[in-house]
């Protein structure tokens, strides 16, 4: 009731207005489009990146005999994201039970997981199946917390079903922190386990989690095999071997670059959020600084026109934290907060070390390069870990103990049978903690100065387009120029003033729930009120307080019908009208837009830009070297056919021809061997492409090194189908074809009149073939045996899932009914 209540436009027909669902459209359409055709969806796509595995976008399985169906019941069969946060609701329902806690105090930790305020920011921007598998993240740990309670059907057969639904929501980055979790979990049963000589009992809880979490994970093979091998040509494998320009201690083995992989690190003292929402202003987001703000006034002060107030004014975030940008902090809630404080001090059993480890856990990764002696060793040394990036993600962990042991310091405060002074006495120790947190809390907000790390540049960008505004097309003079750098302190001075209110509002907003909370556990002791009412009194006032900071970020104002959202984002501008009269195989380099972090062009297009959390290592390496330096050889070699620009006259996008594009394939006259990928990447900062094929000297073998030019030779593109690709040729003498083809070794096949011939790299990331000479037949299939062999294991896998879930609940069924008849 509660999801529905809060996501009610959605019940009604709405949408939100999610960017990440925008960007999976415009990666996913030429799919779709191709799938409308042919009938099926395609391996490869050619829209974006010049070309990657479509899988990674899009996949359907040939088979669907999967526990994971069951996923639409999970979500209540509701309109996302209402579904998203009832299953989250229902995941820490189950765990708040199987840990033993009353109904009512389960809904408590129910809705102090799901609406805990990271959970409705990802909804906002679209974070859906990271959402999603938070919500089975909690299930997933009561079905092992059965096991540990010698109820091994029943946990058997939930590990596995939750574990497959999670890994079906295709975030792996969750179901790495779930396990981390679980570990921590294990280990403590571990230590209890040994300490009670419970060896058979231990062995048992081992045998069937690992083998639960192994059928789940082999039944998801139909994404994950395939995974496994995209993952080792991508910046999250390590696959780039440049050193240029480069520290060396960025680099990771198997991983990804520390700076790219710690860039959304969480501050120290933004850990605040954790109590105070605005302690760091909120997210990056103008439009929080609410109606009112006073950098609007301090624009207004210096004279600045309505005009320019609303051009600068988007530029003024609120945020002044530690990370790039943020779309919100990370709030669990006063009263929370205050209870797993209470926890700390008040549990007494086994589940206190895991959830306490847990919780820090999950702070200490989050911090990342903040506390780089602790994430830098594990970035290096644990397992799969340096695939992952943006370590803020940690505190989903948090989340989930925090609102655990929430749940269960709530239950020892309204249930338990002690005399009122007897608590007094147990709860002196949380009131000192409280006390100290609540001192931290008024510390920071008295010295701190609300200055961002990105203030001095926004600054000087004011005050430099305010000059030039001054000087009215003339070179400013000194005395505008100091004019202008006045006027943008006093616009920064404003912003800094809105921070002071913000932290200022919600500080004082948290010690009033921090109040209530307190007044509602000395009601508690006290043993005057019904404790179910106490139970509904603290969810009402917990609510209250998470869904008030909840609606800052997802409120009606973020929903809107279906086809206003696909209509605004996809509506095809002048530029892409113009090359879309062109019929021919090509691609575009859209610069109006952020290419590496925006999927329209690829929309409408065959993109060499677009947007995906894991580009191939060796196009990212290009992007990085020689596409930011607009070296224009290399976009001819991508057969870069079409250039949008802005026009400089009317601000609208316009494209603009580049005739020396290479088109899809041509034969070079020589080849240029280097030695190493430093060399191959630096060779392509000057050349030929139309002349010369660069070469490792790795590759060289799968090439003849010389070739005799012929001025009759030709080879061009029959047909290209995504996943079938066809040339035909005519030469008199051997040669060297370089095809203006993304480079990829796992499940592409060439064949010349049948018969199979190697696939070389070339120009760092083409693809070249050596052509014999005559008429010849030339074809690229793209079929990963890794896609074969994970439909086939999954189908085995669902069947066998399938029998373990219907068995294991009729052995359930049977037991509890021989219960109630004994």
């Amino acid at each position: 009731l509660i999801s529905i209540l809060y996501c009610l436009p959605a019940i009604q027909g709405l949408v939100v207005n999610q960017s990440d669902v925008i960007g999976w459209k415009g990666m996913a359409q030429s799919s779709i489009e191709f799938k409308e055709k042919y009938g099926y969806l395609p391996l490869w796509t050619n829209s974006l990146f010049g070309g990657m595995p479509a899988y990674q976008v899009f996949l359907e399985s040939k088979y669907n005999i999967t526990v994971a169906i069951l996923h639409s019941a999970f979500i209540g069969f509701l309109p996302s994201p209402a579904g998203l946060f009832f299953l989250s609701c229902i995941g820490m329902y189950t765990l708040c039970c199987v840990i033993g806690l009353r109904s009512w105090i389960g809904i408590f930790g129910a809705v102090a997981y799901a609406f805990s305020s990271y959970s409705p920011i990802l909804a906002e921007v679209g974070h859906t199946t990271k959402l999603a598998a938070m919500g089975y993240m909690p299930a997933i740990l009561a079905a092992f917390i059965l096991l540990t309670q010698k109820k091994y059907v029943l946990g058997f057969t939930l590990t596995l079903l939750f574990t497959t639904l999670q890994l079906y929501q295709n975030h792996i980055q969750i179901t790495y922190y779930t396990i981390l979790l679980l570990f921590i979990a294990a280990l403590l049963f571990a230590i209890k386990a040994i300490k009670e000589k419970q060896f058979k009992h231990l062995g048992l809880v081992a045998i069937l989690s690992i083998l639960a979490g192994g059928i789940s994970g082999a039944g998801y093979s139909v994404m994950l095999l395939p995974l496994n091998e995209y993952a080792k040509e991508t910046m999250r494998g390590g696959r780039s071997e440049l050193t240029l320009n480069k520290e060396k201690n960025d680099k990771t083995k198997g991983g990804l670059d520390k700076e790219y992989a710690f860039s959304w690190s969480y501050g120290i003292a933004e850990s605040l959020t954790f109590i105070v929402p605005a302690a760091k202003g909120g997210s990056s987001n103008a439009g929080e600084l609410g109606e009112s703000p006073k950098v609007i006034e301090a624009m207004q002060e210096v004279g600045l026109p309505e005009n320019a107030i609303q051009y600068f004014f988007p530029y003024m975030s609120p945020y002044w934290g530690d990370q790039p940008s943020t779309s919100g902090p990370v709030y669990f809630g006063a009263i929370i907060i205050l209870l797993s404080v209470v926890g700390f001090f008040i549990i007494r059993n086994w589940h206190l070390g895991w959830i306490a480890g847990g919780a820090l856990l999950g702070i200490l990764l989050a911090w990342g390069n903040n506390f780089s002696a602790f994430n830098y060793f594990l970035f290096d040394y644990l397992p799969l870990y340096s695939k992952f990036r943006a370590p803020s993600m940690g505190l989903v962990i948090t989340q989930v103990c925090f609102a655990l042991l929430s749940a269960m310091a709530l239950e020892k405060v309204i249930y338990s049978d002690i005399s009122y002074k007897d608590w007094l006495k147990k709860l002196r120790p949380a009131g000192i903690a409280i006390g100290i947190l609540v001192l931290i809390m008024i510390g920071s907000y008295t010295m701190a100065d609300f200055k961002g790390k990105k203030d001095k540049d926004v600054k000087e960008s004011v005050a430099q387009a305010l000059a030039q505004g001054y000087a009215q097309g003339q070179q400013p003079s000194a005395q505008i120029t100091q004019k202008a750098t006045a006027d943008a302190t006093t616009i920064i001075g404003g912003l800094t003033k809105d921070r002071q209110s913000m932290f200022g509002s919600d500080l004082l907003r948290s010690i009033i729930f921090l109040v209530l909370g307190l007044g509602l556990i000395f009601l508690s002791i006290r043993k005057k009120m019904n404790p179910i009412y106490l139970s509904i009194l603290f969810i009402v006032v917990a609510l209250i307080d998470l869904l008030g900071v909840d609606s800052r970020y997802l409120n009606k104002s973020k929903f809107i019908a279906e086809d206003e959202l696909l209509g605004s984002a996809f509506t095809p501008n002048n530029a892409d009208l113009e090359i879309l009269k062109d019929t021919g195989y090509y691609r575009v380099f859209d610069q109006t837009e952020n290419f590496t972090n925006d999927s329209r062009s690829a929309y409408f297009h065959n993109s060499i830009g677009g947007y995906h959390p894991a580009k191939l290592a060796l196009y990212q390496d290009l992007i990085e070297n020689q596409i930011a330096k607009n070296n224009m050889q290399v976009l001819n070699m991508l057969n870069t056919k079409y250039v949008i620009i802005s026009n400089p006259q009317t601000r609208q996008p316009m494209a603009l021809p580049n005739p020396e594009a290479l088109g899809p394939v041509w034969f070079v006259k020589s080849i240029k061997t280097v030695n190493n990928a430093n060399e191959e990447m630096s060779a392509l900062d000057n050349f030929s492409p139309k002349d010369t094929a660069i070469v490792d000297k790795r590759e060289i073998s799968k090439l003849k090194e010389t070739i005799a030019f012929d001025s009759t030779a030709f080879i061009r593109l029959v047909e290209n189908r995504n996943d079938y690709i066809q040339y035909e040729s005519k030469s008199t003498t051997d040669q060297i074809a370089v095809f203006s083809e993304i480079y990829y070794p796992h499940g592409w096949r060439a064949t010349i009149d049948g018969k199979e011939t190697p696939i070389a790299r070339v120009n760092y990331l083409l693809r070249g073939l050596a052509i014999p000479s005559g008429n010849h037949k030339i074809e690229f299939e793209f079929k990963p045996s890794s896609i074969s062999k994970g439909e086939t294991l999954s189908l085995v896998i669902g069947i066998i899932s399938w029998i373990v879930l219907l068995a294991g609940l009729y052995w359930e069924f049977v037991r509890k009914k021989k219960s109630v008849l004994a």
